[in-house]
This record gives C-alpha cells, sequence and structure tokens, in this order.
C-alpha cells in the first residue's frame, strides 16, 4: 500500500504539473507522427516494388509475344533480333528489390537515404546512382521525416529529465526534505518509487507504440521481442544514473544540471566525437576510386583490340574455350563486343570491393567505441532489427551483385557458343536469372 500511495501521489502531481503533462502529450503526439509517417513510407516502398514487378512482368510479356508471332523485336528497330542471346538480355531486364522490414515503421534508419529497387542490365553495378543517392540530414528534416527511433533513442531521455528533475529538488529548494524523511523513513524508497512510476509511465508508452506496429502489421512475436527488450533497457540506462543524480544533489538545478550534462556527454558529444574521428581516419570520398573504374577504365576498355578482349575475358569465365567461340581460331568482333560488359563488370568489383574494405574497417572503428559509445551502439541495434542498418543495404548490393554476374555469365557463354533462341530456351534464360529472387 506503501507503494501504491506514492504512485497516486505521484499521479496526482504529473496532472497538476502543466509541464510535464504537456511536454509528454507533445512527445506522443511527435511518436504517433512518427510511426505514420513511417507506415507512409513503408507502404510507399511496397506499392513501389509492385509497380516495378509489374513493369517487369510487362517487359517479359512484349519479348515472349515476339517469339509466338514470329517477330525478332520491335518493328521500329529493325537491327534488333531476339533470337540472339545479347538482344534477348538486353530486353529482359532484371529487378532486385529491399522489400521493407515489418518493423519500418519503428525505425527508418537508412531507408530513405539509399534506393530499394534495381534494374539489372548487362552495365549495372552495386554503386550505380538510383541506390546509393544520400540525402543529408537537414532535408530530411524539411521534409518532417521523424524517425521514432530517433525519438526513443535521443529525445525521450530529455522528456525523462522534465519529468524527474524536481524529485526531491523542490523539497530541497523548500527546505522540507528533512520532514518527508522524517515521514517516510527513507527518503530513498520514496524517491525510488517516484521514479519508478515515471519510468513505467515511459515504458508502458514506448511499449505501447510499438505493439500497435505489431497489431497493424500482424508481426510475430518472436520477432519483436528482442526489440522490446532492446528499448526498455535502454531506458534503465537513463533510469539508473538519474535516481543516482536525485539522491545526492542538493536543489532541482543542481540534478537539472547534471541530467543534461549526462545527456549531451551520452547522446551528443561521445556520438559526435566518434563520428568525427572516423571521419578524419575514413574520409567520406571513397567513391572516387569507383567512379575512376566507371570512367577512365571503362573507356579504356573500349578501346581495346578484340584480341585483348577475348583474352581478358577467357580469364573471368575460364570455361568459355568449351564454347564455339573458345574453340574457334577466329575471333568474332561482334560476340566479344556484345560480351564486353563483364570486362566492365570486373573493374568495378575490383573498385567495390575496395569501398566494401573501407566501409568495413570505418564500421569495426565505430563497434569498437560501444564500450564508451552506448548510443550509437542502441542505435545500429535498432536499426539492425528494423533491417534499415548498413549490413541490410550490404546484403541487398550483393544481391544485386550476384544477379549481374548471372546475368553477364548466362550472357556470355551463351553468345559464344553462338545459340539461337527459341522460345523453350527463352524460358530457361527467365529461370535462371529469377533463381536469384
Amino acid at each position: 500500500m506503501k507503494m501504491l500511495n506514492i504512485f497516486l501521489y505521484e499521479y496526482k502531481h504529473f496532472v497538476k504539473s502543466k509541464a510535464k503533462l504537456y511536454t509528454y502529450l507533445f512527445f506522443l503526439l511527435a511518436c504517433i507522427y512518427s510511426i505514420y509517417n513511417g507506415f507512409n513510407l513503408q507502404e510507399n516502398h511496397l506499392s513501389t516494388i509492385e509497380n516495378v514487378q509489374q513493369q517487369e512482368g510487362e517487359n517479359i510479356s512484349q519479348v515472349v509475344s515476339w517469339f509466338k508471332n514470329g517477330e525478332k523485336g520491335p518493328k521500329d528497330r529493325d537491327w534488333i533480333d531476339v533470337t540472339d542471346p545479347y538482344w534477348a538480355m538486353r530486353y529482359t531486364p532484371t529487378y532486385i528489390v529491399k522489400n521493407p522490414s515489418l518493423l519500418l515503421p519503428l525505425g527508418l534508419g537508412q531507408s530513405e537515404q539509399y534506393g530499394y529497387y534495381k534494374k539489372v542490365t548487362i552495365w549495372s553495378s552495386t554503386f550505380d546512382s538510383d541506390i546509393v543517392e544520400e540525402i543529408s540530414n537537414y532535408e530530411r528534416l524539411i521534409n518532417g521525416n521523424i524517425d521514432f527511433s530517433f525519438l526513443i533513442l535521443f529525445l525521450l531521455p530529455l522528456l525523462l529529465i522534465i519529468l524527474t528533475y524536481n524529485l526531491n529538488g523542490l523539497e530541497k529548494d523548500l527546505k522540507f526534505d528533512n520532514l518527508i524523511a522524517i515521514q517516510t523513513g527513507s527518503s530513498k524508497n520514496w524517491l525510488f518509487y517516484r521514479l519508478i512510476f515515471y519510468t513505467i509511465l515511459l515504458l508502458f508508452s514506448v511499449n505501447a507504440f510499438i505493439f500497435s506496429v505489431v497489431f497493424i502489421n500482424n508481426i510475430l512475436m518472436t520477432d519483436i521481442l528482442d526489440l522490446i527488450l532492446l528499448s526498455n533497457l535502454y531506458i534503465f540506462i537513463f533510469v539508473l544514473p538519474f535516481y543516482f543524480i536525485i539522491i545526492s544533489s542538493s536543489s532541482s538545478t543542481s540534478i537539472a544540471f547534471k541530467m543534461i550534462s549526462m545527456w549531451l556527454l551520452l547522446c551528443v558529444l561521445i556520438p559526435g566525437s566518434v563520428h568525427q574521428y572516423v571521419s578524419l581516419k575514413y574520409p567520406p570520398n571513397y567513391m572516387t576510386d569507383f567512379l575512376d573504374a566507371n570512367r577512365k577504365d571503362t573507356y579504356a576498355v573500349f578501346k581495346l583490340p578484340k584480341e585483348e578482349l577475348h583474352h581478358l575475358l577467357m580469364g573471368i569465365y575460364l570455361d568459355l574455350d568449351t564454347t564455339k567461340q573458345g574453340q574457334d581460331s577466329l575471333i568474332d568482333r561482334t560476340i566479344v563486343r556484345n560480351t564486353m560488359s563483364a570486362v566492365v563488370n570486373q573493374i568495378n568489383i575490383n573498385a567495390i570491393n575496395k569501398i566494401e574494405q573501407q566501409n568495413n574497417s570505418k564500421n569495426q572503428l565505430i563497434i569498437s567505441s560501444y564500450w564508451f559509445n552506448p548510443v550509437s551502439y542502441f542505435q545500429n541495434e535498432w536499426n539492425a532489427l528494423t533491417s534499415t542498418d548498413y549490413n541490410s543495404y550490404k546484403d541487398y548490393r550483393n544481391d544485386i551483385q550476384y544477379a549481374i554476374n548471372n546475368k553477364l555469365e548466362l550472357l556470355a557463354f551463351e553468345c559464344w557458343d553462338e545459340r539461337k533462341v527459341s522460345s523453350q530456351l527463352y524460358d530457361k534464360y527467365l529461370k535462371k536469372l529469377k533463381s536469384i529472387n
């Protein structure tokens, strides 16, 4: 009953304190808006993915109709012949998509910074502008995109400060803290229960928002437990130090100053310093290598004689020597030129591997800071659970690269074997190209 009485006392104090009540309600409204924005983004992703998959189906149906009608391609482009593997591949784009997580409304992460669908052609790469186009933070704020995870990780501690900064501080300011100690028997227990009231309030609020997304998206409980545990643990990361600040401080001003200092240290200074250090050690100019590969080296490939291209292709696909072109003493310039995109792809892969190695080193440096940089840990773990972190998009890029390699390998062997594409063979192409999905 003693604890219940303290809870009732604190509830009345909370309701009567307009500043605390309005701040809490404003925070709830911000959370509702952020989740609503997350659902809109999720719906937009799903709608766009449906459209591109429909477009892919229409493109395939068009090629199939040409085979059925005995046509070789568009009537206004008589140089196109889909019975040639080169043109059959050119007119069969493969779309690789990253389906949004059901938890996306709870954490946008990098979902607004990177593309989530890619049209794979024989000239594609995993660092094309349509999948790595970034947007800066201030542009996101102008667009009004508030992330629920940002509210929890960075603004919820501020809300906790507003709700608890005058616990025990008000009594000390008004000089009746000793009276409270006499009446309650233990002022520490009294303060602990008052702090627990606000802790339960915040836990209930955050979990209610998470469960609302679970209910709307029909998510299995096993998929959400880690996020609930992570969010609840994060709240206690601040609650426990705040309790010791409250019982050891001499006034409301002292409590507020120490709490805000702790928030600034954990949420601003340490993450900002780590970010600055990482940026200095690994400057964000890694795209230079890739651009050079795409421009300078690619142009050089186009200037190579057919004999050298032939040699390079044989080095990429060792089994090409079993094909008709591989065994022919005469090099067919058209066949070699039609499959030279595999050489460009290999140049791109070499440049991309350097980028990924630098990114991995950068990420490992950030991970090594977790022991004194807990907010970054929670942020990255939260993004990982909503599939919007760096590793999720790295896996997506790997899927794209696999699709590119798959398509170019099929193109090379079919062209070098001088295959004549029929409707039945085209069906086999489709099955192989779809195998990565």
